[in-house]
């Protein structure tokens, strides 16, 4: 089955769920039900109205975006989007750059005729023109496909599966309690509303990266050109923008992902006149294998609403054989080996807490004192997590290393830490435009990789965006820091030196002293008089 077949396959069965869902209650419950979930419902729908008519405004308000013509992107970027507006009988979308060097493109609106597309000036500074018209070319196909209002309609089937299962709780609390003959009925619907939401939430999702499939298509078939944006789609998932020494002059330049891509895990897309846009495609295949090989990547991509950057490169080099065209990139590497071994112990390391059970359950069942076995629980569980801490998630021999060799670790994950040394320079925020961003791009000459900035408490980060990021911009930098894996490669900052600046992080020192509570606790509890 054809792509378009399996979206509109799950469509429908999301909308089959749907109406399953409300027919087998109104047939099981009756009319009582309705007035605790027509009301919620009815405010629900309202919600996403609402939300779907504000949230341009709001883009428009935290993102800092310079309007200007499309004639500012190029003279063939300008002609591609006319033909190709004209063409689909589309009104020309208004047309944004952000002032911010990490690359990065995404598009908004309320409608096809009614749309927004925002390119970062790291587009105008990292891809070449065909690049350019690629990228713009998925968000033209966004726009096209009118994903503003057809996600907007998916995301709210969940929404009302989560709704029934609240109307449901509330109905057996206030009203049909008392009568016994509905209680097993109406915790059924809780409960069976609850599990369609939690696989709504998935299907919804999946549609979603069928989606951005569809608009990788769209731009390959209109600009005849699959392999642009499969080498933008390398640049920025991979930021393996040329093959460089790492000195001033042949900086690499990298992005996570277009914001056609993932807008939490993702940012960038680029263009650069001085770029010479070759690099070594061994190095990019090797990027890949984490996508298509680690076993994290196949759980991380299930609540993604974009697609692996590998699974959409090689559906991009599929397309350039159907067109008659030699592939951008062909993935001709031999696993080596299995790596569940890997993945497996990431998950025991990350759980090993759980140990606690085996002492509380061993001394209350030979002692019959359960009251000492929590503490003795207490205090394993507290020991085995700080040894996590220590050991695994945030070990301190940091060594020197590069983005281009981190990208190929196939084995990283986003548990373990591995301790780095990264040099370069910082070119823009981690969410480029977004003023409060707190998150930085560095480029080690190499290729450009997500610092990730986090102090402890959401609100410290977003004071840190706000009022110090900007201050680190364009300095040449330090960072100490644990690569990690998810479905972008990123550095965690420990400490980061910049300029006269000297920024330490100490959210694993807070994490340490977290670890402590349980075993103070458990001594405290093993102290008691019994």
């Amino acid at each position: 089955m054809g792509l378009t077949g399996r979206m509109y396959l799950a469509i429908s069965l999301l909308f089959a769920l749907l109406f399953a869902v409300v027919m087998a209650i109104m047939e099981a419950l009756g009319y009582f039900y309705g007035y605790y979930m027509i009301i919620p419902l009815a405010f629900a729908l309202i919600i996403i109205i609402a939300q779907w008519a504000v949230s341009p405004f709001i883009i428009s308000w935290i993102y800092r975006i310079d309007w200007v013509p499309w004639s500012s992107a190029g003279k063939r970027v300008e002609e591609f989007v006319i033909t190709t507006c004209k063409k689909h009988g589309i009104a020309v979308p208004r047309f944004g750059i952000i002032p911010d060097s990490n690359p990065n493109a995404f598009c908004y609106g309320w409608t096809k005729n009614r749309a927004r597309v925002v390119v970062t000036r790291g587009i105008l500074e990292y891809c070449d023109e065909d690049e350019r018209i690629a990228v713009i070319g998925h968000e033209l196909g966004h726009i096209v496909h009118n994903d503003f209002v057809v996600m907007t309609i998916i995301a709210s089937v969940p929404l009302i599966f989560y709704i029934v299962f609240r109307s449901a709780i509330l109905t057996f609390r206030y009203g049909e309690r008392r009568r016994a003959e509905n209680t097993a009925m109406i915790l059924a619907v809780a409960a069976i509303s609850f599990a369609l939401y939690m696989i709504g939430q998935m299907i919804a999702l999946l549609i979603s990266r069928y989606r951005e499939y569809w608009a990788d298509r769209f731009s390959a078939q209109e600009t005849k050109n699959p392999n642009a944006l499969a080498s933008a789609l390398v640049k920025i998932a991979y930021g393996l923008a040329h093959e460089s020494r790492g000195d001033e002059k042949a900086r690499a330049r990298f992005s996570n992902s277009l914001m056609i891509m993932d807008a939490h895990s993702a940012t960038a897309l680029t263009y650069n006149t001085t770029a010479s846009g070759k690099f070594s495609k061994e190095n990019v295949k090797r990027a890949m294998a984490w996508d298509l090989w680690n076993p994290w990547a196949k759980f991380l991509e299930l609540p993604m609403t974009h697609p692996l950057p590998a699974k959409r490169i090689l559906a991009l080099s599929n397309m350039a054989k159907e067109m008659g065209i030699t592939p951008y990139i062909e993935f001709d590497l031999v696993k080596p080996e299995s790596y569940w071994d890997d993945f497996l112990k990431d998950v025991a390391a990350k759980y090993s807490f759980l140990l606690g059970i085996v002492p509380m359950v061993f001394w209350w069942y030979y002692t019959g004192m359960l009251f000492q076995g929590i503490g003795l629980g207490l205090i394993t569980a507290g020991i085995m997590y700080f040894m996590y801490l220590t050991f695994y998630r945030y070990p301190k021999r940091f060594r020197e290393s590069c983005v281009k060799d981190l990208v190929a670790n196939p084995k990283a994950s986003p548990n373990r830490g591995i301790p780095v040394v990264l040099r370069g320079k910082i070119i823009g925020r981690g969410a480029p435009g977004l003023f409060y961003s707190e998150d930085l791009k560095l480029d080690d000459g190499t290729g450009l990789i997500l610092l990730d900035y986090h102090q402890i408490s959401p609100i410290i980060d977003t004071f840190v965006g706000i009022f110090m990021t900007e201050q680190l911009m364009g300095l040449e930098a330090e960072i100490k820091g644990w690569y990690r894996r998810k479905i972008v490669p990123y550095v965690e900052i420990f400490e980061l030196r910049a300029g006269t600046q000297l920024r330490r992080v100490y959210t694993t020192y807070y994490y340490k002293a977290l670890s402590t509570i349980p075993i103070i606790a458990g001594l405290i509890i093993l102290s008691l008089p019994l």
